[in-house]
């Protein structure tokens, strides 16, 4: 891989039109129903006059609920991550990209060599996008929940000790809210919104049914911008 690829527009870009929908749904109808019946759950518990059930039960369904959080996270940072590798392969199927393998696209790590291909795939820089940064903490939060402590909880609690207030931060003691989750959402809609305008900007032409839907999606990339400019 050397000179990065000018920016085309191609099906790659339609295949990935509902990627950030799809993020959306899976929050909306598994995510939020599902920690808000734990949720309920745990209450139940908690509020038992059995101080068996109020003690150690309700202790237990607390960890449940933390496991339940982790299992999340991990699924929504493989959602992004499928739908990203999907992407880049999709373009260099659709517009003959040559020097990438499939192997590539297939394990090439987050971070600076998966930012690398999508330079040379895409012609633009993967950290130049507003959702990076969140996107970075989903990658360094889900491979802490998938290996446990070490590099990158360290990274993680360097970047965001704002998810582990304690004195020696651990992936078992991150601090999980729905609205966590949500941001990491928000982040991966964002991230295809600002995709899709880069590749109707492409067109460079005055087109009234272009124009417009650039003006619709600035406007509605500007809510989710602030949402995870403020958790972040």
């Amino acid at each position: 891989m050397t000179t990065p690829h000018t920016w085309k527009h191609g099906w790659a870009d339609a295949y990935a039109y509902r990627n950030g929908a799809i993020a959306e749904e899976f929050l909306d109808l598994v995510v939020k129903p599902s920690l808000s019946a734990l949720r309920q759950k745990h209450l139940e518990l908690a509020s038992s006059d059995d101080l068996v059930i109020s003690g150690f039960m309700a202790h237990d369904h607390r960890d449940l609920i933390n496991k339940t959080n982790m299992a999340f996270c991990l699924s929504i940072q493989s959602l992004w991550e499928q739908q990203l590798r999907r992407y880049l392969g999709d373009c260099v199927g659709s517009l003959g990209i040559e020097g990438v393998t499939a192997d590539e696209l297939e394990h090439v790590p987050w971070g600076e060599r998966i930012n690398k291909l999508f330079q040379y795939v895409r012609g633009t820089d993967l950290t130049t996008f507003d959702s990076y940064a969140t996107l970075n903490k989903l990658q360094l939060l889900g491979n802490a929940c998938r290996h446990g402590d070490g590099k990158s909880s360290r990274k993680l609690f360097k970047l965001h000790p704002e998810l582990c207030p304690e004195q020696y931060p651990s992936v078992q003691s991150v601090q999980w809210r729905v609205e966590l989750l949500a941001e990491f959402v928000d982040a991966i809609v964002l991230f295809w919104v600002d995709l899709e305008i880069l590749g109707l900007e492409s067109f460079a032409n005055e087109d009234t049914r272009v124009v417009t839907r650039i003006a619709n999606l600035r406007n509605s990339r500007e809510s989710r911008l602030a949402r995870i400019t403020v958790s972040s």
